[in-house]
């Protein structure tokens, strides 16, 4: 399962350029439409439509990366509640087992919103509103995958991060 362990530390990291890309891309965009609404009084028309779809892109994807680093807000109770290692590594397979069906679920039903509205164009941009819901099925599956690699990893998840891409 080492294979699939660098495969989620791939997705990660493309992801994590992604991300970095995309937090770039926004803020040229915010400050193209800083200035020119303040500076030059006129408002481009993409000014709303383009920053929210590459913000909405850029916050599914990056829950892919917390996923992997292990680094998304927890309410860390558990350690303190369960003193056996060997009963926390079985709740936190549970843990990933639950959030990969719920990722299914998710993604499912943003994938039927992306089709619903696949054929609805955004007024400025003339971008398909469906491109925007396709986040969440791409984020969802990208983030099962994850998940999926962390069933299969050592416990606890310490030994996992001697897994490199090398």
């Amino acid at each position: 399962m080492v294979v699939l362990t660098r495969f989620s530390y791939a997705i990660a990291a493309l992801s994590r350029v992604f991300v970095g890309l995309a937090c770039a891309l926004l803020a040229i965009l915010v400050s193209i439409v800083v200035f020119q609404r303040f500076i030059t009084h006129d408002t481009p028309r993409w000014a709303e439509e383009l920053p929210r779809l590459v913000l909405v892109w850029s916050a599914f994807i990056g829950g892919v990366v917390c996923s992997r680093d292990r680094s998304h807000l927890i309410a860390g109770l558990l350690p303190f509640v369960v003193r056996s290692p060997r009963v926390f590594a079985v709740v936190d397979r549970l843990n990933n087992l639950l959030i990969v069906v719920g990722l299914a679920a998710l993604g499912w039903g943003g994938w039927y919103l992306a089709q619903l509205t696949m054929g609805q164009l955004l007024p400025a941009t003339n971008v398909s509103a469906g491109v925007v819901y396709l986040a969440l099925p791409v984020a969802c599956a990208l983030t099962a995958i994850v998940h999926i690699a962390q069933l299969f990893e050592p416990w606890p998840p310490a030994e996992a991060e001697q897994i490199t891409l090398e």
